[in-house]
């Protein structure tokens, strides 16, 4: 069932890319939609005992009742086999659709096994239903693509298991014209269940585990002779996705964890080569959606990024970072009164690389000590109705969020033996047509410095900076902070209405 699986998620990708639908109800139904591909977009029947026949026959009453047409040419033997499977669903104004060479429905005890056999093609068909037309190919590997449909509970649960899985793609169409490029996703020791496929009011839950995910996409533009190349790679893959609600009240959660992450992105032409790499030793993601909010968490660890290529002459430049932590949370839909947006970054023991620091501190004058930057902030929007820059007279206004307030809770940044934290809160005035005045905040923040003037003194000794260049930048330092015990600085900006300017109580503007 693990392989069967896998072959909706190959399915799915084109279907998004050509007919992605608008609105976030929209967006709900089609993320449903993908994850029901899974079992050809169709739910089993409540039955305690499922049959091959009646599986099949609830399919096609369910594709009829959901607006899709299903279609196949039916063998009746040791299993029920279907034949040119097509399945055609609409999608925002077009359609999409996908055939399967074949497919067995197989009686196991009360349950029934769902077959794709191996080494047959899968066609996909995107039309937008604005003119044009994407069609892609796809070949299963040697191993059948299977899953066992259980319902002992009037919930049919699928059990998904696969040693290995291979999904290639053969060709690639779009309006007529072929698509130089070249796809796989390889994965081993797939397994895991998913449920709620009913429709009912049960929600849909994915929850699925890989051995190994391995992919390429490669890109060819014969005009130019360019290439764009994408390898990744990941171990110990656990994935759980919950979908749970209906048109205008949905939600859902899903979280990806891995471990030993590996990325490479190629880019090379007749001009030359540009290349990155990275890797991850752990990597958590999580995102929760609603009908007016997203919420993203990531966490990884043993960051590894590598730039090189011709491009690049003084050699490879790499970055390491022993830990990132992002959170970011973001109202998606119209509300009434003040929403928050919150942002939350925690990035510990950065360090660069050798040919980094041979062209910034050639003589090593600088601490070379791990880098630390925490920062969180939030802001108050509100959905407001703005007319475009580019409105003519009699246009209506569209929705917009306006930021009303900007808050800076947490500043901490810790780089080659200096410090600078800070907090700070500003207000947005409205503007003109109640648009916010985001050039005239009114607020301040205080900021806190250590290590400035050791730091100073290290670059000329250093060579990075020149006398004079660090007696302009002394200069600067004395008119917006204020010196206390040792090498410590205070500042305190504030901004008021009609732009002005204050600096530790000095009016600049």
């Amino acid at each position: 069932m693990g392989q069967f699986r896998d072959n909706s998620a190959t399915l799915a990708q084109p279907t998004r890319a050509c007919n992605a639908p608008a609105g976030k109800d929209a967006k709900m139904i089609s993320t449903r939609s993908l994850l029901l591909a899974t079992t050809m977009a169709l739910p089993v029947p409540a039955y305690a005992d499922l049959t091959p026949e009646t599986l099949w026959q609830d399919w096609q009453d369910r594709a009829a009742a959901a607006g899709r047409s299903l279609s196949a040419e039916v063998e009746q033997g040791a299993a029920l086999t279907l034949r040119g499977l097509t399945v055609t669903r609409p999608l925002g104004d077009g359609t999409v659709t996908a055939t399967f060479d074949r497919m067995d429905l197989t009686q196991a005890g009360p349950d029934v096994q769902v077959s794709l056999p191996g080494n047959q093609e899968i066609t996909v068909t995107a039309n937008p239903g604005e003119g044009g037309e994407s069609i892609a190919v796809f070949s299963l590997g040697d191993g059948p693509l299977t899953a066992l449909a259980k319902d002992a509970t009037g919930e049919p649960t699928y059990t998904l298991n696969a040693d290995t899985l291979t999904a290639t793609l053969l060709s690639l169409t779009q309006n007529g014209e072929e698509v130089d490029a070249d796809m796989r996703a390889d994965l081993s020791g797939l397994g895991g269940t998913v449920s709620g496929l009913s429709g009912g009011d049960a929600p849909l839950v994915a929850d699925l585990t890989a051995d190994a995910v391995a992919s390429e996409l490669i890109v060819r533009d014969p005009a130019t002779g360019g290439e764009v190349r994408n390898t990744a790679t990941q171990q110990n893959v656990a994935m759980r996705a919950e979908l749970s609600g209906s048109q205008g009240d949905w939600s859902m959660i899903a979280r990806l964890e891995s471990t030993d992450s590996t990325s490479v992105s190629l880019q090379s032409s007749p001009e030359g080569s540009f290349e990155t790499d990275s890797k991850q030793d752990t990597s958590r993601l999580a995102l929760t959606l609603t009908d007016l909010r997203a919420d993203y968490t990531a966490a990884l660890t043993g960051m590894v990024t590598t730039v090189s290529g011709s491009i690049v002459p003084m050699g490879p430049l790499s970055i390491v970072m022993g830990a990132a932590n992002l959170s970011l949370s973001l109202p998606t839909g119209p509300a009434d009164g003040i929403q928050t947006a919150r942002v939350a970054i925690d990035l510990k023991d950065a360090t660069m690389g050798d040919s980094i620091w041979a062209m910034l501190d050639p003589r090593g004058a600088l601490p070379r000590d791990p880098g630390q930057l925490s920062l969180t902030a939030e802001a108050d929007l509100e959905m407001i109705d703005v007319l475009a820059p580019t409105a003519l007279p009699g246009d209506e206004s569209v929705p917009s969020l306006a930021p009303r307030a900007v808050r800076i809770e947490t500043l901490a940044l810790d780089l080659a033996g200096a410090t600078l934290g800070g907090t700070g809160a500003f207000t947005i005035p409205e503007g003109p047509g109640g648009v916010p005045n985001i050039a005239e905040p009114i607020g301040a923040l205080d900021l806190q410095a250590t290590g400035l003037a050791g730091l100073l003194q290290q670059a000329i000794a250093g060579g990075i900076v020149s006398a004079q260049q660090a007696m302009g930048a002394q200069m600067m330092l004395g008119m917006f902070a204020v010196q206390g015990n040792g090498d410590t600085f205070t500042s305190k900006v504030e901004t008021g209405a009609g732009g002005t300017l204050f600096v530790n109580g000095n009016q600049l503007r």
